[in-house]
């Protein structure tokens, strides 16, 4: 009301025009211009408390044995590429006298360039040299993830954690699937074209690990995508991505890329196997075409090449302990793989439906331990003041109203200010 002096909150002490601090209880008394700033420096109110369910929790459990299985799997894939690398010397001499064919699929095969002597030991070295340095980038950009992974804290998981998990996925699916057709009477052993030579073995496995990659993944994902974009004026990512693959979103065109370079990657399968081969197949190109989107080619090329080399350690070295050793692997992986088959499935259902269906998290309301902070400052309740009085305890020095002194001479001296008074 106007004529009526201010008091202060605490005492009811009337306070001078402008005063800072109330003279008699101390109180710093905030001005006009100075409310707003005051109560920029409370804390935001806190975020909502997320509190794991128990499917989250196996989830965690889950992903920290995925990745013991993946640095494990890392060591097994080391020993194949050494094997890669140390077949070169059966392969190249024979490679001077024969000649290999590259082929497209359409999806019957088409075969449309012959490579005799130097030309087929030229690209036999630089299917050596791709699946190499897929090996080396994968463990330069999985080191440090793979760290976070191991000690059960996965920010954003590697791209050799998804390239093995999904590799135990479709190892579980595939045993289990040609064991039903076994129950059924069928017979699922035949075609392939084996060789009887180790060279032959060497160079085919190593030639369809990488050049399948290229005309499966490159020629019917990432350049079709690039004319999509080109096409629409709307590419974001530079050109060379749509070859090297990685860094893409999953919508609509990538979606349907992806499903028809599975489908011709598993029809291509047909020719040289039998119907058998489609439905593994075509899951085992949904996994190539997802990480040749989401990390790159070379995620892809090692996925293909695990999968093709996986038995050579067998057939080199023939013994009781390699079978005890790789048996006991590869039952560790499809038991683990199996956790894995479930969880893929239900995230390619989510991914095609574009709907949730499993929630790892739940936020609990903290409305029940926290209030938010009004956008308004504290207004006390109206009531009348009480009459003025004198503090009973206490010093508060009348210049300043700090309530901190030193007692000399019979008087209070302010620590503040350095006022003397009674």
């Amino acid at each position: 009301m106007d004529g009526e002096r201010a008091r202060c909150p605490r005492c009811a002490a009337e306070l001078p025009s402008g005063a800072s601090w109330c003279p008699r209880c101390g109180l710093a008394i905030a001005r006009p211009d100075q409310t707003r700033s005051q109560y920029d420096y409370y804390a935001p109110p806190p975020s909502p408390m997320v509190q794991k369910s128990s499917l989250q929790t196996a989830r965690e459990i889950i992903r920290g044995i995925g990745a013991v299985m993946t640095l494990l799997t890392l060591a097994l894939l080391a020993i194949n590429v050494g094997i890669m690398i140390w077949g070169s010397g059966l392969v190249i001499p024979e490679a001077w006298d024969k000649a290999t064919s590259l082929y497209v699929a359409l999806p019957w095969l088409i075969k449309f360039v012959v490579l005799p002597g130097a030309s087929f030991v030229a690209i036999y070295f630089l299917f050596i040299v791709a699946v190499f340095f897929s090996y080396l980038v994968m463990l330069e950009r999985s080191r440090k993830k793979l760290i976070d992974e191991l000690r059960f804290r996965p920010k954003e998981h590697s791209s050799a954690y998804m390239m093995v998990t999904l590799f135990m996925a479709i190892l579980t699916m595939n045993t289990a699937y040609y064991a039903i057709i076994a129950l059924m009477g069928g017979d699922a052993s035949t075609g392939g074209g084996g060789s009887s030579e180790l060279w032959e073995s060497l160079y085919s496995l190593l030639r369809a690990s990488v050049w399948e990659e290229v005309i499966c993944r490159i020629l019917l994902i990432g350049l079709p995508l690039a004319a999509v974009y080109w096409l629409k004026r709307d590419s974001k990512r530079p050109a060379y991505r749509y070859v090297i693959g990685g860094g893409f979103q999953f919508g609509t065109r990538e979606k349907v890329f992806l499903v028809f370079s599975a489908a011709i990657f598993a029809l291509a399968h047909v020719f040289s196997w039998d119907l058998y081969k489609i439905f593994p197949t075509f899951v085992a190109g949904l996994a190539l075409g997802y990480l040749f989107l989401k990390y790159g080619v070379y995620a892809s090329i090692m996925l293909h090449f695990l999968i093709d080399y996986l038995s050579f350690p067998l057939e080199l070295w023939p013994s009781d302990t390699t079978d005890l050793a790789l048996g006991i692997f590869l039952l560790v992986a499809e038991i683990v793989g199996l956790l894995y088959l479930v969880y893929y499935g239900v995230r390619s259902v989510e991914l095609f439906s574009d709907r949730r269906i499993w929630r790892w998290q739940s936020k609990r309301s903290i409305a029940a331990y926290y209030q938010p902070l009004s956008s308004t400052p504290y207004q006390p309740a109206p009531s009348s003041p009480a009459a003025p009085t004198n503090p009973t305890f206490g010093f508060v020095c009348k210049d300043c109203g700090s309530t901190e002194a030193s007692y000399r001479d019979g008087k209070f001296q302010c620590s503040k200010c350095g006022k003397e008074s009674n």
